[in-house]
């Protein structure tokens, strides 16, 4: 039998479990495509699952102005009173995603009650964007903003440890910090550390 060449279904079995296909591709993207196809794809999900997570990639880009709006300060604008759409002002395309989250893969997002961390643009409604970690490995430092559960109520709240002390401040002179300390019967457990969090209510 010829050795070398083309052989269909041959080589390296991808994990989808279809049959392959040629597809004309620039060469310096056929493996790189294929690994990446390979990378994303979730088991149950078919093809246009893939095709429209292609397609998101380039919707979820949005236009990045390079000038500063003033909230109080001066800044010079290139707008003029023109829309930033009609085009003739400096900017960049970004995507969100990319920009806001580190670590998809340990990355959660959570959404706000209550008014007790106002204090630091944290408000009723929004959307926090948190990284897990494990505090077992990984412990909080003092002053990280956490999603920390107590007796299992669930809240966000600043942390600090001194020894055996544990205290997990408000940023809302309404609300009381929660002493908790070594001899506490309380169930403590850090899940994650917040890193932004979206305002979506003005």
């Amino acid at each position: 039998m010829p050795s070398g060449g083309y052989r269909e279904n041959s080589g390296k079995k991808l994990k989808w479990g279809e049959k392959l296909m040629k597809v004309g591709v620039p060469r310096s993207l056929g493996n790189a495509l294929v690994a990446a196809l390979h990378d994303v794809w979730v088991p149950g999900e078919d093809g246009q699952d893939i095709i429209d997570a292609l397609y998101n990639c380039r919707e979820n880009r949005v236009n990045h102005y390079d000038y500063p709006v003033s909230a109080g300060a001066s800044a010079p604008s290139e707008l003029g009173g023109t829309s930033p759409s009609s085009g003739g002002i400096a900017h960049n395309q970004i995507n969100l995603h990319e920009a806001l989250i580190d670590n998809p893969e340990k990355t959660f997002i959570v959404s706000v009650i209550g008014d007790s961390m106002t204090g630091i643009g944290i408000h009723p409604g929004d959307w926090l964007i948190v990284e897990e970690i494990d505090s077992s490995l990984q412990p909080p430092q003092n002053g990280d903003i956490v999603i920390v559960s107590v007796n299992d109520e669930v809240m966000v709240k600043c942390y600090h440890q001194e020894d055996e002390v544990i205290t997990l401040k408000s940023e809302n002179e309404d609300h009381e910090p929660i002493v908790i300390s070594e001899s506490s019967e309380a169930a403590v457990y850090v899940s994650g550390i917040v890193r932004s969090a979206i305002r979506r209510n003005l």
